[in-house]
This record gives C-alpha cells, sequence and structure tokens, in this order.
C-alpha cells in the first residue's frame, strides 16, 4: 500500500492505494487483478453487519478486499476492473482470497455471507450502481433485478444472523453457502411481497428466474445460541464487538 491516504466523503475509514499491481487466482482457475492505485479501505463488510460480524480490520484480508475493491469498491468506478465480471464471480473470488490470505475457513464464510446479503451488485455483464461496502447501495431498482434493497435492514440483519448459525452447525461447503444464501434472498423477498399485500388480501411473488428458485429448502433455523466464532452480542442482537482486530499493513 503507498502512503498516500485518501479520504472520501461520508466513508469512516481512509483510504491507501495498491503500490502495484495485485494478480490473484481462484479456486476455479480465474485470474483476477487489482491495478495499482486501487483503492482500498481494508473492509468488505457491509456497514449494516459490523455489529454482527465486527470489523474485518486483521492483515489476512487486506489482499482479498482490495482485490474485490477493484471489481465493486467506492472510489474506482472508472478503474479498469470495475464491474468487469458479475457478482456473484467476484464475491466468490473474495471468499478464495480471504482462505488464500490465511483466513479462518468459518470466519472466511461467514464475512462471504455478509458480502453476499448486503454487499454490492448489478446487473449480469457490467454496468449499474455504484456501491461501497461502507454503505447504502446506490443503483436503480429496474436496473437491478436481484436487489434487497426492498427488505428492512432488521430483517436483514437477522438474515445475516441465520447465516452465521448455518454456517457454524453445518459447515456448508461453498455450493451449498450459495444455495442456503438464495434460499434467505427468496424468503425474504417473499416476506416483503406479503407484507406490501396485506391490506388488499392478494399475495404475489415474482421469481427472478434463477435455479434456486423453490429447489432448496434447508432444516429448520436452530434456536439461537452461544455459537463459536461469533463475536459477543447483547440480548437483544445489536450486538457490542469486544475483539476486531485492527488494520496492521505495510504502508
Amino acid at each position: 500500500m503507498l502512503n498516500e491516504p485518501v479520504r472520501l466523503p461520508n466513508r469512516a475509514y481512509t483510504f491507501f492505494p495498491v503500490a502495484q499491481p495485485l494478480n490473484f487466482v481462484d479456486a476455479k482457475g480465474n485470474q483476477w487483478v487489482a491495478p495499482a492505485r486501487t483503492l482500498t479501505d481494508g473492509a468488505s463488510i457491509p456497514k449494516i453487519f459490523v455489529s454482527i460480524v465486527g470489523e474485518p480490520t486483521s492483515p489476512e484480508y487486506i489482499n482479498a478486499a482490495a482485490v474485490h475493491d477493484a471489481y465493486c469498491g467506492i472510489g474506482n468506478e472508472k478503474g479498469a476492473m470495475f464491474h468487469r465480471a458479475d457478482w456473484q464471480d467476484v464475491h466468490l473470488m473474495f471468499y478464495d482470497g480471504l482462505i488464500v490470505g490465511g483466513t479462518d475457513p468459518t470466519r472466511a464464510k461467514i464475512m462471504f455471507a455478509a458480502v453476499w446479503l448486503g454487499g454490492p451488485r448489478w446487473p449480469d455483464g457490467g454496468g449499474g450502481g455504484v456501491v461501497s461496502t461502507q454503505g447504502a447501495e446506490v443503483i436503480a431498482p429496474d436496473n437491478h433485478a436481484h436487489a434487497l434493497s426492498p427488505v428492512p435492514e432488521a430483517r436483514l440483519q437477522e438474515a445475516m444472523r441465520q447465516s452465521i448459525r448455518h454456517i457454524n452447525r453445518n459447515d456448508p461447503n461453498m455450493p451449498e453457502l450459495v444455495d442456503y444464501l438464495w434460499w434467505l434472498q427468496r424468503e425474504m423477498l417473499r416476506e416483503v411481497a406479503r407484507s406490501d399485500d396485506r391490506d388488499s388480501g392478494e399475495y404475489e411473488y415474482e421469481s427472478d428466474g434463477y435455479a434456486y428458485e423453490d429447489s432448496y429448502t434447508p432444516e429448520p433455523d436452530p434456536t439461537p445460541d452461544t455459537e463459536a466464532g461469533l463475536p459477543d452480542v447483547s440480548p437483544d442482537g445489536t450486538g457490542t464487538v469486544t475483539d476486531t482486530g485492527s488494520l496492521d499493513v505495510a504502508l
């Protein structure tokens, strides 16, 4: 990282540019690159999940975060790689990068689930909105068929807790985890549709056409309890993170 701190409006963290290109080959053999001067703040967890997951500021996260930011991070919209791959593949690459960087596999799956549920998405084939991993999407709903923006923040946070419990209890492989997250999306959007139609007595859920539709049903969500790998949280679930580490990278 170059010792050239950059502050962006309304962003909690300081960004730094990558000193030289970062090249990464994921588990499928796909090649990814963060060009020199890609901006990263070293944090790729959506803001709404930080109280649940913690701030991802340990050194083993920095390279994965930088490559992820090259494809969808705020400040890199004019970069050569921005939105040059589908959002699903970019988030899966982030998981692979975390593993290569030395992140515990369970922790990496939790961070992946957070980015999948609350992070950037854009129409397949590129284009679309600008997203910060620290803030809300800036995207046109009619250009973004898979947006979870209609889902209330509290419901998204509960979905994140469900995901953490699912990961800790079942240790799913990545295809199984992706199936579970698609199922969560389907259920949340159906809940929103039911809520919207409650006054009229009508209920309509529009499929987005993905193969996961009605093809997966997980085991019933277990009763929440103390799970390994979770930060300490208050009884109401709002969360108080007790040990989040610090961003300690060579500048």
